[in-house]
């Protein structure tokens, strides 16, 4: 028996002790047995420790905490069928490089085989959605430190899966005393400064690349998707000069002084309807980053079309988006920029070849004049998720996060000037779960933090509120249109006679019992009037976290959609 109480322990407060030395921020925990040795080892180490009841809407805590704090946050849960729970966060993860770790407990090898309840094979049961997997069972000597430092790498890249065997007993002799950890303040810097995220430059090539392009007049895109990290204003700057930016509100590209396209849906549908052939938006060289477009229509529109394509991200992930392999860029996003600055403050005494501004300049004629007819068409819309949105967005206050559901919401955000700092949405795997919690997850690591949803992501992720601490700066409106307004956007479903019977959950569910559940405070409005009205005195601080439930009429939202694209691509 080792000091600590059991080989168990010992192992656990030795993985704890190298998680904190390379740079971790908090650790959310769900209740379990056979996870008893870690749970302990992080409080006894005053690390900040979060109790979230359900194992995925924890991981997307985790996740969450991760992007606000932009440093490796853990998620800890007990053995067997836990663990899966971990995968959707961890995909989500995976696709936007966020350094989120997942802490499985375990029995002891071999048990799922000796008829033991609570198991299952965990080792590597992630390998596909992180960028690598350990198993932490009682390294010697140099072991434990040199596995820490591959997980540090690894962390650079994305998330990482460390299961964790452990045999009893998993409790120490006698009751222990336990000091006190505070809930987290908002940071103004990482909450543990171990965490040094140096960024990855771009290979010698990429610059060379963008050197070649400026001076042989190419005509270069620029095209963000959902990603983390803040980008530089500056390097932003220095492309825009040479080339055409756009992409999602979720990208970070969207920031003052920089001329970036956002709405790609309502551009690529005022070109088609003007008769424009595709060839002649053509570019010949398209740098992507981030998750996959929220667009669909503009990312098939460009697979028609020849180009080169260049992908940036530390994974080295090799995305085919234009049906074509591109070549990937191993590099962290903002340093790619940094190094495409450098190729393009070369030339900045050199006029841009005629043909390059003619071509971007084609490309903004048509975006002003959709910008030049949106609030016209805003206006003359009936009450509808259009109008409630506007609403939303234009009173979200200076400094709160702003967090997107996956459906309707991170569309219509597209319409409307990106929030600073730049929104999220869980778009990398875009799936309906996690939106709630990784929200929640912001606000808990002591971000102000709004959520616009639909109702059906809000109560699929109903279990995001049984967590303790429940955050008070948090405000969520959930637009409620009765059930799945996101089928009526997609070609399709109405077709086939059961959009509303079987693609949409039409309902009549009430919030306010849900919410009066886990101690939200909720507020229900039917009109844009009631909306203006609740929105005065919503973001004021308040002893809980905030619901406002906007009632909008599915059918004539969807309508009122399509005759605002009617009326501003003339």
């Amino acid at each position: 028996m080792t000091a600590s109480g059991s080989p168990a322990l010992e192992s656990a407060n030795a993985l704890a002790a190298g998680l904190s030395s390379i740079g971790l921020g908090a650790v959310v925990v769900s209740p379990g047995s056979r996870n008893a040795p870690l749970i302990q080892a992080f409080v006894e180490l005053g690390t900040q420790v979060i109790v979230a009841l359900d194992e995925r809407s924890a991981a997307h805590h985790a996740m969450g905490m991760a992007l606000a704090l932009q440093q490796p946050v853990a998620v800890c849960c007990t053995s067997g069928t836990a663990a899966l729970n971990h995968g959707p966060a961890l995909a989500e993860a995976h696709r936007v490089g966020l350094p989120l770790i997942s802490l499985t407990a375990d029995r002891p090898h071999g048990a799922h085989n000796t008829w033991q309840s609570q198991t299952l094979v965990q080792d590597r049961v992630h390998e596909k959605q992180v960028s690598q997997s350990f198993t932490w069972d009682h390294p010697n000597g140099d072991e434990g430190p040199s596995m820490l430092q591959d997980m540090a790498q690894a962390l650079h890249r994305g998330p990482i899966h460390v299961n964790c065997p452990f045999d009893v007993p998993l409790y120490p002799k006698g009751k222990q005393q336990h000091k006190a950890v505070s809930p987290p303040q908002r940071p103004s810097q990482p909450v543990n400064p171990d965490w040094n995220r140096a960024l990855q430059a771009p290979p010698d090539w990429f610059r060379s690349r963008l050197e070649a392009a400026a001076n042989a007049g190419e005509k270069v895109l620029l095209l963000g998707g959902t990603q983390p990290v803040p980008l530089s204003v500056s390097f932003l700057r220095c492309w825009s000069r040479f080339a055409l930016i756009a992409g999602d509100s979720t990208s970070g590209l969207f920031v003052h002084g920089v001329p970036a396209i956002s709405a790609c849906d309502r551009w690529l549908t005022a070109w088609q309807k003007g008769g424009r052939p595709l060839q002649d938006m053509a570019p010949d060289l398209v740098v992507t980053f981030g998750a996959p477009l929220v667009s669909r229509r503009l990312r098939d529109a460009l697979a028609t079309l020849d180009f080169e394509h260049l992908h940036l991200g530390p994974s080295g992930a090799e995305p085919q988006a234009f049906a074509r392999p591109p070549r990937a860029v191993l590099c962290d996003v903002n340093a790619a920029l940094e190094a495409g600055a450098a190729a393009f403050k070369s030339r900045n005494d050199t006029p841009i070849a005629s043909d390059v501004e003619t071509w971007q300049r084609t490309w903004w004629d048509l975006e002003d004049g959709l910008r030049a007819a949106h609030n016209t068409a805003v206006d003359a819309a009936p009450w509808s998720d259009l109008r409630a949105h506007r609403c939303l967005h234009q009173s979200i206050p200076k400094g709160w996060d702003l967090h997107l559901g996956n459906s309707t919401p991170v569309r219509y955000a597209q319409l409307f000037e990106a929030s600073d700092p730049h929104p999220w949405s869980n778009r990398g795997v875009a799936g309906i779960d996690g939106c709630n919690s990784t929200a929640v997850g912001s606000a808990l690591a002591g971000r102000p933090t709004a959520l616009i949803t639909g109702e059906l992501g809000f109560l699929y992720d109903a279990n995001a509120f049984h967590i303790q601490p429940l955050p008070q700066s948090l405000r969520i409106a959930v637009i409620h249109n009765g059930g799945g307004g996101i089928f009526r956007w997609i070609d399709g479903p109405a077709e086939t006679g059961l959009l509303e019977s079987h693609f949409e959950w039409q309902h009549s569910t009430d919030l306010r019992p849900l919410c009066e559940l886990h101690g939200l405070i909720h507020h229900r409005i039917h009109d844009e009037a009631g909306l203006q009205e609740a929105l005065r005195n919503w973001w004021a601080p308040s002893p809980a976290p905030q619901v406002l439930e906007i009632l909008t009429p599915g059918a004539e939202s969807a309508a009122a959609y399509a005759r605002y694209m009617e009326a501003v691509c003339v």
